[in-house]
């Protein structure tokens, strides 16, 4: 039997057919990895936000304390007193580590993280000046953050990280909407949903006495 051979032409159209289909593929296989990263980060904020409140449970129902002037930070009051996996620097930018969001800015040490607490569940700044905790009750905990995608890689969510420079950063790891321009938030009630950069630039517009901040 003849062995059919094939021509030049006829090898060039099978390899134009496979680049188009390359090319109409790869944009949805690109789309899809992104939805699975952002579904990660949501599952991680869901974890973060229901350790806290077992935290708020044994601490006379408050969140964990982010005290920056001791480096005592809340994920490293989480993970050393058991509510979440213990981390080290060496493990902090590992997928298992619960504050790496997969979009996010590589952490620098093992208590720094890709996810903010809202200041009022308790802040006290590298200088020492405290912002007095608010209980973690709330009669409106579908409306009030505990946790969210932080611009680059803070700790704490104050009004004025809600900007625009900082919302739509120009390094997509640092940017707080790098979930396809939407950012995670986990809320009180513990229900997680997202935020667009002109939804969160609105609530940066407001006083730090809404819904949205306190309990």
């Amino acid at each position: 039997m003849k062995k059919q051979k094939f021509s030049l032409v006829e090898l060039l159209v099978v390899v134009a057919i496979f680049g188009i289909l390359s090319s109409l593929l790869l944009p949805s296989l690109a789309n899809a990895r992104k939805t699975a990263q952002a579904s990660l980060c949501k599952n991680k904020l869901k974890q973060i936000a229901s350790a806290s409140f077992i935290y708020s449970d044994d601490n006379d129902n408050y969140a964990p304390l982010n005290d920056a002037s001791n480096n005592g930070y809340w994920s490293a009051r989480l993970s050393q007193q058991g509510y979440l996996p213990e981390i080290t620097a060496s493990t902090s930018n590992e997928n298992s580590s619960p504050y790496k969001c997969p979009n996010g800015s590589a952490l620098v040490t093992y208590y720094t993280n890709n996810y903010s607490q809202n200041y009022r569940l308790g802040h006290i700044d590298e200088n020492g000046t405290t912002y007095t905790p608010y209980p973690i009750t709330s009669t409106h905990g579908n409306k009030t953050v505990s946790y969210m995608d932080s611009w680059y890689v803070k700790n704490t969510l104050f009004k004025y990280n809600l900007v625009e420079n900082k919302v739509y950063d120009s390094d997509d790891q640092q940017a707080i909407i790098r979930h396809q321009s939407r950012a995670n938030i986990a809320y009180l009630d513990g229900h997680v949903s997202v935020l667009t950069g002109s939804q969160l630039l609105i609530i940066g517009s407001e006083a730090n006495t809404t819904e949205f901040w306190i309990p």
